[in-house]
């Protein structure tokens, strides 16, 4: 038996994406020349921001703690949630290994990447030599960050060594995705901006959304514009005509990045290779498409169709629903397993008590200590079809012994709405990356593994029983019945220092509409509403209830201060307001909420409901009157789009010269309709809007204050103190 290899463990996130997939291969192929084995450790769903029930995916990479891995590198660029960015970057630090990072600097570490700079220069030398042209328009990124800034560098270093301007009107920002390119399209379409020589995207889907768009409007490429992509991420025959691209040489990356990483570990030397990138040419400029690259690029995607066919027709998804017992389970994904393309082996990790009611993984540090049953699936080597048990940390089962030179194992978690199961273990002989399609594989055997503990859970049919008495089927919040009882009970054990703090609120989303896809809509927002009222809630003598439709309740029996129950009413508009469904669909005057703080009497929690409903139905019938008012609908119009919008540049006077009314006439109306100025109103969108992304989102102030209007941070800073008494990473911290 051959000693076993070094071990390297790769961080990355959606690995089946094209980009991760260029890295990974210059990665897995370097390692194998070098006798090194390789583990990949990927999310797979990555959303940039928290998403409650999938967060929990991101567990897979506490595995990077297990003593067996040697040497760590670290996709930086793949990480889209700055939480999870940091969160990776202290377990790296923990382990005290050496540790090599792409596509981002960080600090202490040795980072490898392309130059960006660099291969921007190509692309417009090539413009210029080869097509002879002087004029370009750049659609680059977002303005603030580097990598956007320095595309548009490498375009002017080279257009003024041939003595050519770059003017800051021809550059475009967009945000890397397809409607920047279909908005810079547009622009061109309808004249209000002139057609140069040449477009230069700063990536690939920024330039399919212009051709797209083009092709849709009879511009014809390259006959009028020529168009150049960057990146190339694999998807030119989407689209038409065919698209010249700059390849971004991430397997270079790739490959460098093990180099050193190797070097780091053993002290040897290893060969230095280029980063630069090369052109691959298409029908978006006169080159025309090369043949060959074509063919392999077809090649590729008829294999992964040929595979999602496969997935279409098959009836994996019903033969594991009907699974009575995890060995039914594992012989019925032994029998798909076909489904994967070209994997090697397949292992199912689960923690040991993983189908209980009440399991749960430990916290971060007692995670990895755990005990596993790993299933094999399609097995290598003399496993045997028993589970073998073993340590978490140990990332898999086999001993030392066991364990082959240059293998390349990919560990990909399975869950179900917060629930942590266990993970998939991929085994590849040669360098290869799971596609799109093991991705909906997944998500397939992670539903039906939760069924399956669902049959076999007493517990979980006691609660749907239960659910039928006291919970909403739809939302899964307390129903009327179940709120009253909840509360009751509390206010029966309450202190005498204790008081009792309740909230009605009436979201009106359904008025008298009943086609079907207006209910459709209504439950979806429904859902929305219980998910973000669940938010507001955080302990043991705090509830949530859903009384009629469009009626929600919250209440608790705390020690709470006269001014509390007002700050959280606030909380509440601002979740709601702001949450997608609602806002898009919604109107402002379609959210009333009322609050009040009561001392613990004998009174019980139906008494207190009434009093508090019946200050919701005069407010109702306030809000009614003014309804009837003259232009009411115009202005609040108006009004939705600038909470919806609050970063445009909305003008009063602009507004009047649209209403035909005089300044002072629509002042006035404006403040006798919604009790406040349209400047102080225009204030508020603007704050709250900041304040639901301060609460949803870990995103940076400066990114906040842009989004939310502002252009100058510390002026945003200052209105927000101003507004709630609090600086936004108070108020963040606060809530």
């Amino acid at each position: 038996m051959q000693n076993p290899s070094r071990l390297i463990g790769v961080i990355t996130a959606k690995a089946f994406q094209s980009e991760q997939r260029q890295l990974l291969d210059g990665i897995l192929e370097q390692a194998q020349k070098l006798r090194l084995s390789t583990a990949v450790f990927s999310n797979i769903y990555n959303f940039q921001k928290y998403y409650a029930g999938t967060e929990i995916e991101n567990k897979i990479y506490d595995l990077i703690a297990s003593e067996r891995i040697d040497g760590l590198i670290l996709t930086a660029e793949s990480i889209l949630n700055p939480e999870l960015q940091q969160y990776i970057y202290q377990k790296m630090i923990q382990r005290k290994i050496p540790v090599i990072v792409t596509g981002a600097e960080l600090p202490d570490m040795t980072c490898v990447d392309n130059n960006v700079m660099q291969d921007f220069e190509e692309i417009a030398k090539h413009l210029i030599t080869t097509h002879y042209f002087t004029e370009f328009d750049i659609l680059t990124g977002f303005k603030n960050i580097e990598t956007s800034q320095q595309r548009v560098q490498g375009i002017r270093n080279v257009m003024e060594s041939y003595g050519l301007v770059l003017d800051d009107s021809h550059i475009i920002y967009g945000d890397f995705w397809m409607p920047s390119g279909e908005n810079l399209a547009m622009e061109y379409i309808t004249k209000k901006r002139k057609l140069p020589q040449a477009i230069i995207c700063a990536n690939d889907y920024m330039a399919y959304g212009l051709c797209d768009k083009f092709l849709e409007y009879g511009i014809k490429v390259p006959e009028d514009v020529t168009v150049i992509g960057y990146e190339y991420v694999g998807e030119r025959f989407y689209h038409a005509p065919v698209l010249t691209t700059y390849q971004r040489n991430r397997k270079a990356v790739g490959i460098s990045a093990v180099n050193a990483l190797y070097q780091m570990m053993t002290g040897e030397q290893t060969e230095t290779i280029s980063t630069k990138g090369y052109l691959v040419t298409g029908n978006t400029c006169t080159c025309g498409v090369n043949h060959q690259q074509l063919s392999q690029e077809l090649q590729k995607i008829r294999r992964e169709q040929y595979y999602v066919t496969l997935n279409f027709e098959g009836n994996f998804e019903q033969q594991l629903t009907v699974c009575r017992s995890i060995s039914d389970y594992i012989h019925t994904l032994q029998e798909f397993v076909y489904l994967i393309r070209d994997v090697k082996g397949l292992y199912l990790c689960l923690y040991e008590n993983w189908c209980s009611h009440d399991f749960q993984s430990t916290s971060d540090s007692d995670t990895n200590n755990e005990i596993m049953l790993c299933y094999p699936v399609m097995k290598t080597g003399t496993y045997s079809d028993e589970p073998r048990v073993f340590v978490r940390k140990n990332l898999f089962p086999y001993t030392p012994e066991e364990h082959m030179q240059n293998e390349i194992l990919y560990f990909c978690p399975i869950f179900f709405a917060g629930r942590e199961l266990g993970y998939f273990i991929l085994q590849y002989e040669k360098p290869d990356v799971y596609d799109s399609v093991f991705k909906d594989w997944l998500k397939i055997a992670a539903n039906a593994l939760e069924g399956l503990r669902m049959k076999n859970d007493i517990h979980e049919l006691l609660q749907c029983q239960n659910l039928s008495e006291y919970h909403d089927t739809v939302t899964g919040l307390y129903n009327r019945n179940g709120f009253l009882n909840e509360i009751n009970i509390a206010l029966k054990q309450a202190l005498p220092e204790e008081n009792f703090m309740l909230f009605l609120i009436r979201t009106g989303l359904f008025g008298e509409h009943g086609s079907l896809d207006t209910k459709n809509l209504s439950v979806r927002i429904e859902i929305e509403n219980a998910e973000c009222l669940k938010k507001i809630i955080s302990g043991k003598k705090q509830f949530c209830g859903k009384l009629a439709e469009g009626l929600y309740a919250l209440a608790a029996v705390g020690n709470y201060t006269e001014t509390y129950p007002s700050m959280i009413q606030d909380k509440i508009n601002v979740l709601l307001q702001h949450s997608p469904l609602y806002s898009e669909h919604c109107s402002m005057d379609m959210l009333l909420t009322v609050s009040d703080l009561f001392p613990i009497t004998e009174h019980n929690a139906e008494s207190y409901l009434t009093i508090l409903q019946k200050l919701l139905h005069e407010k109702s019938n306030q809000l009614a009157e003014k309804k009837n008012s003259i232009n009411y609908q115009e202005y609040l119009t108006m009004r939705n789009a600038m909470y919806r919008n609050p970063s445009h540049e909305w003008n009063a006077q602009k507004t009047c010269m649209e209403f035909h009314l005089s300044y002072g006439y629509f002042r006035a109306a404006y403040k006798e309709l919604f009790s406040v100025s349209f400047h102080q109103d225009l204030i508020q969108s603007r704050i709250s809007y900041a304040k639901y992304l301060l609460l949803t989102t870990s995103e940076n102030l400066t990114e906040i204050a842009w989004q939310s209007g502002y252009e100058d941070e510390k002026y945003f800073m200052r209105q927000f103190r101003q507004i709630t008494g609090m600086t936004p990473s108070a108020y963040r911290n606060y809530h």
